[in-house]
């Protein structure tokens, strides 16, 4: 299973760049031993939630505790796979700039985007999330829970939970030029909420 997972299969060249080739087996022999652990831990966790733990929080989980393992500093680890992530986001932002080239989708982004949370981001996937507004022009809602900052911090690793929130702005930030990206804060910088915010711009 772990060996299937993106995340880890694209980590080990920026490993190898970093930590060489050596060290970077000895890392991914225990962060995928540790992935095996950490789904039989959670075998009972709802189907919802493994679009957010499978492929994104237990891998980055895994990593976290296999370089420190590796004597690499907490510091250290939580920058480096922070970089990762953003890395990741940054390959898929192109890709959103792409499609909303087709004249007048992005009038549909306030929409969708609430559809998308309510579907994938909702109580059953580990969410909650309060102050829903959509209208024609913008929809924001104030995310209360997220399984990507209390995974992280029951698993000791609160200081990478920032990564997953800076994918965001990186993916959603520049879709469109009347598109605003409007969130200021986030639950993993240790705020009370993420103030999710998408509007057209006049």
């Amino acid at each position: 299973m772990a060996k299937q997972v993106r995340y880890f299969r694209q980590i080990v060249s920026h490993l190898n760049e970093r930590y060489g080739s050596e060290k970077t087996d000895r890392i991914m022999d225990k962060a995928l031993k540790r992935y095996d652990e950490i789904l039989e831990e959670n075998k009972n966790e709802p189907k919802e939630y493994h679009m957010h733990t499978l492929e994104r929080i237990y891998p980055a989980i895994s990593m976290f505790d296999a370089m420190t393992g590796e004597g690499i500093s907490r510091e250290e680890t939580a920058s480096f796979l922070i970089d990762y992530y953003k890395w990741r986001s940054s390959k898929l932002a192109p890709a959103m700039k792409t499609v909303f080239k087709i004249p007048g989708l992005y009038k549909i982004v306030p929409k969708f985007f609430m559809n998308m949370t309510n579907k994938s981001f909702g109580p059953k996937a580990g969410f909650s999330s309060k102050d829903h507004s959509l209208s024609k022009t913008s929809m924001s809602f104030n995310m209360t829970k997220c399984p990507y900052n209390e995974k992280c911090r029951n698993y000791g690793c609160p200081e990478i939970v920032r990564g997953f929130c800076d994918a965001d702005g990186i993916c959603y930030g520049n879709m469109h030029q009347k598109l605003s990206w409007d969130r200021t804060k986030t639950i993993g910088y240790g705020y009370d909420v993420c103030d999710f915010k998408i509007s057209i711009k006049e």
